[in-house]
């Protein structure tokens, strides 16, 4: 019994039995919200507005993309990063076409790339690296204000890009 009494605080046994439990649970809700705040999801990138409870889609700019009758090919070197752009519309286009691609699962992997236009009438933009995997393309043009959106499969080195058709 001696003994007990000159044992110091921290080598009790019943202390540790009652602390450990909540302790632990500390350590371990600090790192799940680490986890959560480094893994973020990120943020869906479209047109959407909220009334109530729904949400809407805002079209406007794809239906202003088959107005103008825009039709094109988009050909992508996927171990290289170039792509290349053919383009024709109703109306004279840009100099400089904006290209989205977010990818469907790593939002480290999304690409904003400016497509600029060369003296054939081509847009062309390098994205200095591979580009693999499934991607959500949206080809906007600030000035004129529309859109086209268009999903690119793993396998797709060709994509044919029409104004008002969407199938992401």
């Amino acid at each position: 019994m001696a003994d007990a009494e000159k044992r110091p605080w921290y080598r009790e046994f019943w202390l540790w039995f009652v602390l450990a439990p909540p302790m632990a649970s500390i350590v371990l809700g600090l790192s799940l919200l680490a986890t959560a705040v480094i893994n973020a999801d990120s943020v869906v990138v479209d047109d959407y507005y909220q009334v109530g409870r729904a949400l809407h889609r805002v079209q406007e700019k794809e239906v202003r993309a088959e107005e103008l009758g825009l039709r094109g090919q988009l050909v992508m070197d996927r171990e290289h990063g170039a792509i290349t752009l053919r383009l024709e519309g109703k109306q004279e286009l840009p100099e400089t076409l904006h290209l989205a691609l977010s990818h469907a699962t790593h939002a480290s992997r999304d690409l904003e790339l400016d497509l600029q236009r060369d003296s054939s009438g081509l847009y062309r933009a390098d994205a200095q690296r591979p580009i693999h995997g499934r991607y959500y393309l949206r080809l906007t043009s600030e000035t004129d204000g529309w859109l086209i959106i268009r999903d690119m499969d793993p396998e797709d080195r060709e994509l044919s890009l029409n104004g008002g058709e969407h199938d992401a």
